[in-house]
């Protein structure tokens, strides 16, 4: 069954969106096949668009458009709640991507720790087809 908000673990550290425990505070997360080849057959050739690093000030607040208040809040005061944001998968050829570009995966592992551009992360989940 498709859904638009798999569980999602991840390590990129240096995203704004990153919060402590592997989870993203985003609202929504992007993932795209290399932007090279523009397509995928392993992890590492893909990326998550929604990575924004996190350098300054300024970028924290450059990023605060996608930003995932409504889970931060609940996050903050109901013990053991994950912080989910939306997914949507533009990697067609994975095994769990689904029409209107949603995710089968029940999780979602986002890695790229000391990523500084968002070629330097990766949808872990990545199988193909």
């Amino acid at each position: 069954m498709a859904t638009a908000n798999p569980l999602v673990k991840c390590t990129v550290d240096q995203c704004t969106h990153y919060m402590p425990g592997d989870q993203c505070m985003a609202a929504k997360i992007s993932i795209y096949n290399d932007q090279t080849s523009s397509e995928s057959s392993t992890s590492a050739d893909t990326l998550c668009k929604s990575f924004h690093a996190r350098k300054t000030v300024g970028d924290m607040v450059g990023a605060l458009h996608n930003a995932n208040v409504g889970g931060m809040v609940s996050a903050a005061f109901l013990s053991g709640t994950q912080v989910t944001p939306t997914v949507e998968c533009f990697v067609s050829n994975c095994k769990y991507w689904h029409h209107n570009n949603l995710c089968d995966a029940a999780r979602i592992d986002v890695m790229g720790a000391n990523a500084s551009l968002e070629q330097d992360t990766d949808c872990q989940t990545y199988e193909p087809r």
